[in-house]
């Protein structure tokens, strides 16, 4: 009989790495396998996919990933000597490809865990590359000089760690997973690589699941994901945790801008595990239907040979009469940027605000840093779009060089950030002003230049060209009008953009492009669209959060001037809502038919209570909004098929890439509106 071990020495990492970046991924996971051993760790957990990155596409079904994948493992073995390392790749089996994980002992590899579970839906696309690996199936699989190696649905047992389960990523958000089967099988460990991408919220969801977790299988709950934004437009906020009986033991700081590597190790008590799984009688019965092969079966014993004990013991546990009440969680995330004097310290109400604002600056400073880029460029109107987007910027370079003073920062940043105003007669000087002050206050590189020369140019060659002059007071002649303004524009900042060399970044938010309140090659121009998933009523709470957080007067000058286009000419005093309509209902609608998948009539009724008031307790008014909204979301998808790249930051995003795919050519709803408007009308007359 093996004796259980009384404690074990564990550690987790996220990495910060690049597809296809062989040496510096190796680099890396070397750096953190060196880390873990000077802190006496016997078993290091990595993310997944560690070794090639994670969001490969289609670069998977090149022969090259699978062999220079394979060849970085080899380079590692030699270095996990008194060590167990956990390290993810790209294997093909049977001429399939699967998403598996290494357990490397030392210097050996003693076994592969393949994902059973793929991320497929949403913006996961896993099942176009990989199959996933059924249910308790072991296998064999041929690994050269290592002879053969067992694959499949494996459980770990080694001296000083006890026994050891991985499941990977998706695995771990199952009803029925794979760590579970194992606890009931014996597994003290459960480790869970991961890639897990940022959204708002999610972070505490990912929380309490690896809480949860360790509390009903009664295990010790390794959790890491990859730090960065990984070749897509995806975001990796890099959660670490180390849990234990329903309780975060260690957590590793997210969002880091200038370390690749976030390391957390803990010495974990496993004999408080063993007496928890003994006492309990619920436990005894599930062990039981596990041998009747209820679940499927016993998982393949994998004995790993060597001494993995740690000399040193866990922390003793205070008895909750003596500890007070459960103790607050923290996010070291926050901790670290509040020591460093990069921010203020945040309440509960600034952390949606916070996260958003590192998500996307940490998106921005990975295509800046990995793809090479010098800097960025950016057409800054004085409106709120374009003042997130330089915003956002400044925060990166703050993030990136936290060593700076405020002086040097800004003198960092003008020469890696150019914006410019734009301006025609039909700008004012309150836009005109904002963007000044706010370029000036964040240390861009600011010009300011009237392109109204170019527009009656146009405007007279067209005349020419077509023997027509156009005219704001014929109808048919608005939107030609005011989409020339933004060209012109677009072809302008694009030629500073390519003297500087940048990555010009476009500014379209998520609300306009549900229904299309962009023009082509205008205000979408740019190679990058920083803010394209956040929706307009978040625009402006952001701005609005961050001018007071950030002590920032020139953000609050620009929230002060109501969203415009200024395409108009000011006589006709344009904004955006007037436009379209208010942004809080937009953005509902948008919620409701993306998100929920409701029709117009549904959208109506559940939405109606909470928006009567702004309609007067007038219903067709908020119909014809209704109506409004479905016809411009149908009509401008063609639009969203062309947009730039952006990043995930929501639940749900309106590209058509990686979010929702949604037809250009269709009838638009026309039968369900017309029931709308049947309802509608039978509301009015009492009748519904």
């Amino acid at each position: 009989m093996t004796t259980a071990p009384v404690a074990a020495h564990v550690a987790a990492a996220s990495l910060n790495q690049t597809v296809g970046d062989w040496t510096g991924n190796r680099m890396r996971i070397l750096a953190a396998i060196e880390r873990a051993r000077e802190r006496g760790a016997r078993l290091l957990l990595l993310p997944e996919m560690c070794i090639p990155g994670y969001s490969l596409g289609d670069r998977l079904m090149m022969r090259g990933t699978l062999q220079r994948s394979w060849q970085v493992l080899e380079e590692i073995l030699p270095e996990t000597m008194g060590m167990v390392v956990l390290v993810g790749l790209p294997l093909r089996h049977r001429d399939v490809l699967y998403n598996v994980v290494a357990v490397c002992a030392n210097g050996a590899l003693v076994g592969l865990v393949p994902k059973e579970n793929l991320a497929t839906g949403d913006v996961q696309y896993e099942n176009r590359w990989f199959s996933g690996w059924p249910r308790g199936l072991v296998e064999t699989f041929y690994a050269g000089a290592h002879g053969d190696v067992p694959i499949g649905a494996l459980l770990f047992e080694a001296a000083g760690l006890g026994r050891f389960a991985v499941e990977v990523c998706e695995d771990g958000w199952k009803g029925i997973r794979p760590g579970s089967i194992a606890a009931l099988a014996g597994a003290h460990l459960v480790a869970n690589p991961s890639a897990s991408w940022f959204v708002l919220g999610k972070h505490a969801v990912r929380r309490r699941m690896v809480e949860q977790i360790s509390r009903e299988d009664k295990v010790v709950y390794l959790y890491s994901s990859l730090l960065g934004c990984d070749a897509t437009r995806l975001v990796f906020d890099g959660s670490v945790f180390v849990a234990q009986d329903g309780a975060i033991l260690s957590e590793g700081r997210r969002f880091l801008f200038d370390e690749d590597i976030e390391l957390v190790d803990r010495v974990v008590d496993l004999a408080g595990l063993q007496r928890a799984r003994m006492e309990e009688g619920s436990w005894r019965q599930q062990v039981a239907s596990l041998q009747r092969e209820d679940f499927g079966g016993l998982p393949l014993l994998v004995r790993i040979p060597g001494s993995f004990h740690t000399p040193k013991a866990p922390p003793a546990a205070e008895p909750y009469w003596l500890s007070g009440t459960e103790p607050v969680p923290v996010d070291p995330s926050v901790d670290w940027l509040v020591e460093r004097g990069l921010i203020a310290p945040p309440t509960s109400t600034d952390l949606p605000y916070l996260e958003l604002e590192l998500a996307l600056a940490l998106g921005l400073r990975e295509y800046w840093a990995k793809c090479g880029i010098p800097g960025f460029t950016l057409a800054l109107s004085g409106g709120r779009d374009s003042g997130m987007v330089a915003l956002l910027v400044h925060r990166m370079f703050r993030y990136h060089w936290p060593e700076l003073d405020d002086e040097a920062l800004r003198a960092r940043i003008s020469e890696h950030f150019a914006t410019a105003y734009l301006a025609t007669e039909n700008s004012g000087s309150a836009t005109r002003g904002a963007a000044r002050e706010l370029a000036e206050a964040l240390g861009a590189k600011h010009h300011e230049v009237v392109i109204q020369d170019a527009l009656d140019t146009h405007l007279r060659l067209f005349e020419t060209m077509t023997g027509r002059a156009l005219s704001w007071t014929r109808e048919a002649d608005d939107i030609p009008l005011q989409n020339v303004q933004a060209r012109l524009r677009g072809s302008l900042i694009w030629m500073l953009a390519n003297v500087n060399g940048h990555l010009l970044l476009a500014t379209s938010n998520k609300s306009e492009a549900a229904v299309g309140y962009t023009t082509m090659d205008g205000d979408t121009s740019g190679g990058l669209a920083p803010i394209a998933d956040v929706p307009k009523s978040m625009v402006s709470a952001w701005l609005h959060w961050a001018a007071r957080f950030h002590a920032l007067p020139s953000a609050a000058q620009v929230c002060a001037i109501p969203a415009t286009a200024e395409l108009r000419p000011p006589s006709e005093a344009q904004t955006d809502e007037d436009d379209l309509m208010p942004f809080a209902v937009l953005d509902r609608l948008m919620y409701n038919f993306v998100q929920l998948g409701h029709g117009p009539l549904e959208c109506f009724r559940s939405l109606w209570p909470a928006v009567e008031s702004l309609y007067d307790s007038q219903p067709r008014r908020f119909a014809a909004h209704v109506r409004k909204f479905v016809r411009l979301f149908c009509r401008a998808q063609w639009k969203r098929e062309r947009f730039a790249i952006s990043y995930r930051v929501t639940a749900f995003d309106l590209d058509p890439k990686t979010g929702f795919r949604f037809p250009p050519v269709q009838a638009p709803f026309t039968e369900e509106l017309a029931e709308l408007d049947a309802w509608v009308e039978r509301m009015c007359a009492g009748e519904a």
